[in-house]
C-alpha cells in the first residue's frame, strides 16, 4: 500500500482543531503530555497514544527497512481505533 502525501504540510495544532477534532492520537508520549498541558478541559478527553500504550518510534535518519517496520506499525495500530470512528 502507498500513501500519497505530496499535497500534506505540517502545522502547529491549535485550540480550534482541538475543538473540531472527534480525536486526536498522538505517535508519543512527549507530545500527548505537551497537548495535555495546553488543551482545555473539553479537549482532554478527546487525546490518547496511538498505540495506546507505548510510542511509535521514530524512523527520521534511518534505514528505508526502519521506516518500512514503522508504516507496518503504524497500520496494524489502525485496528486500536476502528471502532472509535
Amino acid at each position: 500500500m502507498s500513501y500519497d502525501l505530496s499535497a500534506h504540510r505540517a502545522q502547529q495544532i491549535t485550540l480550534e482543531m482541538l475543538d473540531w477534532a472527534d480525536i486526536v492520537l498522538t505517535m508519543d508520549a512527549a507530545v500527548l503530555g505537551t497537548l495535555r498541558a495546553t488543551c482545555t478541559e473539553d479537549n482532554s478527553p478527546k487525546l490518547g497514544l496511538y498505540l495506546g500504550d507505548r510510542d511509535v518510534p521514530d524512523p527520521m535518519g534511518q534505514s528505508d527497512e526502519v521506516f518500512n517496520d514503522c508504516a507496518v506499525l503504524i497500520e496494524a495500530g489502525t485496528a486500536l481505533h476502528l471502532g472509535h470512528l
